[in-house]
């Protein structure tokens, strides 16, 4: 049985290998409630978010879920076996329990977002939605693009993230493929001709981002879109006890 710290404590810092939402509100009864998980018990955040990182195990009956306390007017909700966004045919189970946590929140909140990376499998994700409808899903995994919804976000482009729009998860997982072997090729001729590894690289690099999203894009979109939960210890925050859920087994990823 996980034994939960009830004292007040200063947010703690999270952000990889780990999926959360954050939600535009103050109220974390609220969130539990929309969520509709189970019961909750209190716990501080250093034993709230040690509880979600500690039961990841897919064997784990029903892993823990951490809901914060209000910061900067975002509640955030943060869990290792959340499950995300798949639209293909590979683990749709895993994309429609994504759909049922999604659209409860977006039901009662203006502003649910979600983000999320596992780099065993390179996956990044983040979504968007307000006003009650999604504007922005997008899963990226090792095997390719697992979704890609709506337009691309004007802080996705300031971000120079490749622009996806309008293409399927497989015509989107073409283009990444595609421009990656041309920025491959692209650096062959440059070390050919006599520039050196380490420059053809500057040179290439200079031409465009990587198209490869990586778990940083995630925390990066975060701290233009809510919060980077990164750096939640480096900041000045009041200290405050979130809420501690059980996700259920049917919803976990």
């Amino acid at each position: 049985m996980t034994a939960f710290d009830q004292r007040p404590d200063a947010p703690e810092a999270f952000g990889y290998k780990t999926f959360w939402f954050a939600i535009r509100t103050a109220d974390s009864a609220a969130v539990v409630d929309a969520l509709d998980f189970g019961p909750a018990t209190p716990a501080n955040w250093a034993s709230g978010i040690a509880a979600t990182y500690g039961e990841d195990d897919p064997q784990m009956p029903e892993p823990w879920v951490f809901v914060s306390p209000p910061v900067d007017g975002w509640i955030l909700v943060t869990g290792a076996r959340l499950p995300y966004p798949v639209a293909i045919d590979e683990h749709p189970e895993i994309g429609r329990k994504f759909d049922t946590v999604f659209a409860r929140l977006m039901a009662r909140f203006a502003d649910v977002q979600f983000f999320g990376s596992y780099r065993v499998a390179d996956l990044v994700t983040w979504a968007r939605a307000r006003g009650g409808q999604p504007e922005r899903i997008f899963c990226y995994a090792d095997c390719g693009v697992l979704t890609n919804f709506g337009e691309q976000t004007a802080e996705e482009a300031q971000l120079r993230f490749l622009d996806l729009s309008g293409l399927s998860p497989e015509e989107a997982s073409d283009k990444i493929f595609s421009i990656a072997e041309e920025r491959g090729l692209d650096e062959e001729r440059l070390i050919a001709s006599g520039v050196s590894p380490r420059d053809a690289l500057a040179r290439v690099e200079e031409t465009g981002r990587d198209p490869f999203p990586d778990e940083s894009d995630a925390v990066d979109l975060a701290a233009r879109w809510s919060l980077d939960p990164t750096q939640l210890s480096a900041q000045d925050h009041p200290v405050g006890v979130g809420l501690a859920v059980r996700l259920p087994q049917d919803l976990a990823a």
